[in-house]
């Protein structure tokens, strides 16, 4: 057989990758999820059950190769090897096409069942159990995100989370797949109805007004490289920038200073080291390490006493290396020398008379993190952030993303700061209502409805829960007989 043929069956596996692509940073083609994975759906039709594995193996591939391409320049510029670079990057997708190679398994089960509708609930499903599989949980690459960019069609986030969403949108492919296959308008129309039902309910929530106190919050940006510059020299531009910002911040009367992660430089306890003077009357807020064994990563505040909260969810191969001693080859990628310790629960803090939520840099893609916060009496999330790992990648736009899900899933305004950028400031419906140019010191003056409590929808976390249950009785269920008695052939 010839290489193209043996090619062809994969062909839309690679199509609606590129769809999703097309949709994220940097092309931002965000409405085009909608009609993403209508290829590929289209072609497992036609497939059995080995080839739709293989499909899905394809399309995992393809898919990590783009979300993870921002590995490779990041490993090269801390190794100084290009060649090295590619392994983690390589590895990571090799692995990571596993959960797609299963999801084409059982989306094709759905297709052959005559199940359409368990689609949307498998793709979430298999979303939620990446997010949150052990050791290696990263909720990245999630179909719904591009769409913070469209608040109003995000607002579903509030009642059942993103992955609410994401199944929402994999709907839309499923509809006009249904469409191209010849199904009944009975079909068709159920599933229109509660397509549009669900888009009628997140623009109905959109609309309805915010009701709390109005604050002003100064999102300090400083404008300096926290990944790859000289320590001592990013010690002094820090200082100089947090002066400029302080006192652009009394300027602005605001009630917090909020400054990113990175600014402590380590210290037994409290207060931090840090390279800059406090100014009298302001309040701060700013992430930092903490103690020297055990260390944390923590977010300090201080109103005329100090506080802190320690960071939950930490970054594997970053802020601790897994199997550290059991694999020799990983000196090669000169990871750090000491692991952090993760924090035992997740703590909101009191400054300046609110209480603020604080989410450390990878937290921010955690919708349990901020929904403890919100237990916590949150009423404003604040993300402290270093992104300048991944200058240059759509990354860092896709972690900012993040801060506007977790506004509508909390009904919390966010404020973000990051070093470099993005630093932004988002309301309880997901609209940017501020943002700092990239890569510039800059003082962003944030006016936020300050609520008295989270605005969440009761029992939000079982929708998770849910969606991965269905995922499994999508793999496992029985499919239909045909006329002999034995089941179709998949």
């Amino acid at each position: 057989m010839a290489l193209r043929d043996r090619l062809r069956p994969y062909g839309p596996a690679a199509a609606s990758v590129v769809l999703i692509a097309l949709a994220f940073p940097p092309l931002n083609l965000g409405l085009l999820v909608f009609v993403a994975l209508v290829p590929w759906l289209l072609s497992l039709r036609e497939l059995d059950s080995k080839q739709a594995i293989k499909s899905g193996y394809v399309f995992g591939l393809l898919f990590w190769l783009h979300q993870m391409q921002f590995v490779q320049p990041l490993v090269a510029k801390w190794t100084g090897n290009v060649l090295l670079s590619l392994i983690p990057w390589f590895s990571a997708c090799l692995l990571g096409a596993m959960y797609f190679a299963f999801l084409g398994f059982v989306l094709h089960r759905c297709l052959k069942s005559k199940r359409e509708w368990l689609i949307p609930v498998a793709w979430s499903g298999l979303e939620v159990v990446r997010s949150f599989v052990p050791i290696l949980a990263f909720p990245w690459g999630l179909i719904s995100t591009p769409l913070y960019r469209y608040p109003p069609l995000i607002q579903l986030a509030n009642y059942g989370t993103q992955y609410l969403v994401s199944a929402w949108v994999v709907a839309a492919s499923v509809g006009i797949v249904l469409l191209f296959s010849g199904a009944g308008w009975n079909q068709l129309r159920y599933h229109a109805l509660v397509f549009l039902g669900l888009l009628g309910l997140s623009i109905a929530r959109y609309t309805a007004p915010e009701v709390g106190e109005p604050v002003t919050v100064t999102i300090g940006q400083p404008g300096v490289d926290a990944a790859f510059s000289d320590p001592e020299e990013e010690a002094r531009k820090v200082g100089v920038a947090v002066a400029e910002l302080s006192e652009s911040a009394l300027a602005q009367r605001a009630r917090l200073l909020i400054l990113p992660e990175g600014m402590a430089m380590g210290g037994t306890e409290v207060p931090p080291d840090v390279p800059f003077d406090l100014t009298p009357g302001l309040p701060i807020l700013f992430g930092g390490s903490r103690g020297p064994q055990p260390s944390y990563q923590s977010a300090f505040a201080f109103d005329g006493e100090w506080k802190y909260a320690d960071k939950r969810r930490l970054v594997v191969f970053g802020e601790y290396v897994p199997l550290r001693g059991t694999l020799p080859f990983l000196d090669a990628f000169e990871l750090p020398t000491g692991d952090l310790r993760p924090a035992d629960r997740t703590s909101a803090i009191q400054v300046a008379g609110m209480i603020v939520g604080p989410m450390l840099c990878f937290e921010g893609l955690f919708y349990d993190v901020a929904a403890d916060q919100a237990k916590n009496g949150a009423q404003l999330l604040a993300v402290m952030s270093i992104d300048d790992w991944y200058v240059g990648t759509g990354a860092p736009e896709q972690l900012m993303s993040a801060s506007v899900w977790r506004a509508v899933e909390t009904g919390l305004p966010v404020a973000r700061s990051a070093s470099l950028g993005h630093s932004i400031a988002v309301d309880a419906r997901g609209n940017i209502v501020a943002r700092a140019p990239f890569g510039v010191t800059y003082p962003l003056r944030a006016n936020l409805i300050l609520p008295r409590q989270a605005e969440r929808f009761p029992g939000i976390e079982v929708v998770p829960i849910a969606l991965a249950i269905f995922l499994l009785g999508a793999a496992t269920m029985p499919l239909p007989r045909t006329k002999t008695g034995s089941p179709d052939r998949v």
